[in-house]
């Protein structure tokens, strides 16, 4: 686990002690019975979804600030960053204000969620770098050393030369210190996927009021943090895909254009694998007003000529550039059945529903008249009950047992939106699918201020009792509707602004709504691992009995480093990262057993066994 460091085996227990050449089975889809989809959390330094074995990629953007140490917290001046977002150059001086400096936040306000142990913080660039909080100590740079961590931290660049500036900093986990080259993605966060069957990315790209409009926009690769505006670069999302074999649902930004939209496409249908499909919707909740998404689209309806209210201007834009968005992937992707092509809706209204797709159909806004192939809403429960209980001066008084009660009162609803939209995708020959689902005990407005509220719906997330109304609403769904089902969402501490997560950090597994899944959804599908196409003596693996190490050996054409994976025999993924062909591989941490290697190379996917004693 994230929380734990292993120590080095002070003997060697086991050797490899042989390898089973020849793996040529099938490959096996799984059974999706109850096809279950998960929206992930947005990258941030406050998240406790770890997502990246190193910290940093998940760090707050640069707070300028006095290099005196006085003045306010964060001056607001904007310091020259170089490509991939480092200071030219530490203290700052602009000849007008004071001299700056640089600091950023990790692991911030996220409590037990924090791994404990000791962290390799790698620093290239000459300068000099302080850290506080969890971790204290300043440093000369260049950098490469272990040190005790005990909470959030706070990193500050105090100098950095013009000649060779601080550049390509890490801030490794515990137990990723040696393996982090090999491994991108923590274990705990791939394990919490193997379950899913698709992953929603409308938050990991932050689709909600971007502001992201051409290709020139997106959070580069090599960025210093992935917690930008912009959203994770694109070639993470691509890489978690295709390490973890789940199907991608994304979306595009409302304001991008054209070119981006090829590019975008383009990326996919390069690196993408080629056995995933990709869910595809035009932004998010186009029809909500709270979204500042809602507002742009009118205005850029009004802008070409389309005429009608405000909200009626949204719809047939979003009926619009669904199309664009849809016609630019078919020509990309001429392999039309990877593509699942979403006209989205809202859960309360099937005459919008209906609405909407009668705009898409309209050669007005679809010229070409490319398909759709499904509708997707959001059916969540409970929505009204926080401010019922507010508006009834209930909050003092209300139980426990009676939020949880509420909440059941609330599933016909739910449950009549779901059989009204069915009912329309029926008749659009559309199938209907669900891009986010579970409970909704929120406030709105000044509400959220009610700490005494605030708490109890907290503990209602907790309660035991939600497991049997979720298994009951997941049911639901799986008998009336059928299709897939995305819960919103994966990690998130609960608060004020709701209690999304189906847990809060990876160590909640006691979590009701994660208990449903495991014992109502989960159950009763099985997990595709890999894609086994290619003669396994292209893959060799030598083991050394001495070191713990293999040499991994792939025999193809290949022009840059391959993803491997690692599983157990249930499906579960151990470790993943990339490797050149020749290079080692340690498997000191690992458990004896039989494992799975896969590698997903542009060539196909190789898989052996292997044997650990």
């Amino acid at each position: 686990m994230l929380t734990h460091t292993l120590d080095m085996k002070s003997t060697i227990k086991y050797f490899l002690a042989y390898f089973i050449i020849s793996l040529l089975f099938q490959y096996s889809m799984g059974q999706n019975n109850k096809p279950i989809g998960i929206n992930i959390s947005s990258v941030s330094d406050y998240s406790t979804e770890l997502v990246f074995t190193d910290a940093f990629k998940q760090c707050r953007q640069w707070i300028s600030s006095n290099a005196s140490g006085g003045g306010p917290w964060d001056t607001g001046i904007n310091v020259p960053l170089n490509a991939n977002g480092y200071p030219l150059q530490i203290p700052f001086d602009d000849g007008i204000h004071a001299p700056q400096l640089v600091k950023t936040l990790m692991l911030w306000d996220i409590g037990s969620a924090v791994p404990i142990g000791n962290y390799r913080l790698i620093v290239k660039g000459n300068g000099k770098v302080r850290l506080s909080f969890g971790a204290s100590g300043t440093y000369n740079c260049p950098l490469d050393i272990l040190l005790p961590v005990t909470g959030q931290v706070m990193l500050e660049i105090l100098s950095s030369e013009p000649g060779n500036p601080i550049s390509d900093i890490k801030f490794i986990y515990p137990d990723y210190t040696d393996t982090y080259e090999n491994q991108i993605f923590t274990t705990e966060f791939l394990t919490f996927l193997k379950d899913f069957s698709v992953i929603r990315f409308m938050d990991f790209t932050r689709t909600n009021g971007s502001q992201v409009a051409s290709w020139a926009d997106i959070t580069p690769y090599s960025y210093y943090s992935q917690a930008q505006e912009s959203g994770v670069a694109w070639e993470y999302l691509v890489r978690l895909a295709n390490t973890t074999q789940k199907d991608i649902w994304i979306n595009i930004p409302h304001r991008a254009d054209d070119d981006y939209i090829i590019e975008l496409a383009g990326l996919l249908k390069q690196t993408l694998d080629p056995g995933l499909k990709i869910y595809l919707e035009y932004s998010n909740e186009l029809w909500n007003a709270g979204f500042s998404q809602n507002g742009d689209c009118a205005a850029f309806a009004a802008n070409l000529g389309i005429t009608g209210t405000p909200w009626e201007r949204t719809w047939k834009y979003t009926a619009k550039r669904s199309a664009d968005v849809f016609r630019i992937f078919n020509e990309v992707f001429t392999e039309d059945d990877r593509l699942i092509r979403i006209i989205p809706s809202q859960a309360a209204n099937s005459w919008l529903t209906n609405q909407l797709i009668t705009y898409f159909k309209d050669p007005a806004f679809n010229p070409d008249l490319v398909k759709a192939d499904a509708v997707a809403i959001a059916p969540y429960f409970g929505g009204e009950v926080a401010n019922v209980i507010i508006n009834n001066h209930e909050e003092n008084d209300v139980t426990i047992p009676e939020i949880i009660d509420r909440l059941e009162q609330s599933l016909p609803d739910a449950f009549e939106w779901i059989a009204n939209n069915k009912e329309v995708a029926d008749e659009h020959q559309l199938e209907l699918i669900c891009y986010e689902a579970g409970q909704h005990l929120v406030a709105t407005g000044n509400n959220v201020n009610n700490t005494v509220l605030t708490n109890k719906l907290i503990a209602a997330n907790h309660d035991s009792a939600l497991e049997e109304l979720y298994c009951d609403y997941m049911d639901f769904w799986y008998q009336h509707a059928g299709g897939l089902l995305c819960h919103f969402s994966s990690h998130g501490t609960y608060s004020k602004w709701g209690s999304w997560g189906i847990k809060e950090n990876f160590q909640d597994t006691e979590n009701p709504k994660y208990k449903a899944l495991q014992n109502c959804v989960f159950k009763d599908n099985t997990v595709a691992v890999f894609t086994p196409e290619n003669a396994a003596e292209d893959l060799i693996l030598f083991p050394n009995p001495a070191d713990q190490w293999i040499t991994i050996l792939l025999h193809v054409p290949a022009s840059g480093p391959f993803v491997y994976t690692l599983f157990d025999l249930t499906g579960s993924v151990i470790q993943t990262g990339m490797l050149h062909s020749g290079e080692r591989m340690d498997t000191s941490r690992l458990s004896n057993g039989c494992y799975l290697f896969q590698v997903q190379h542009d060539k196909g996917i190789f898989v052996k066994k292997m044997m650990l004693y």
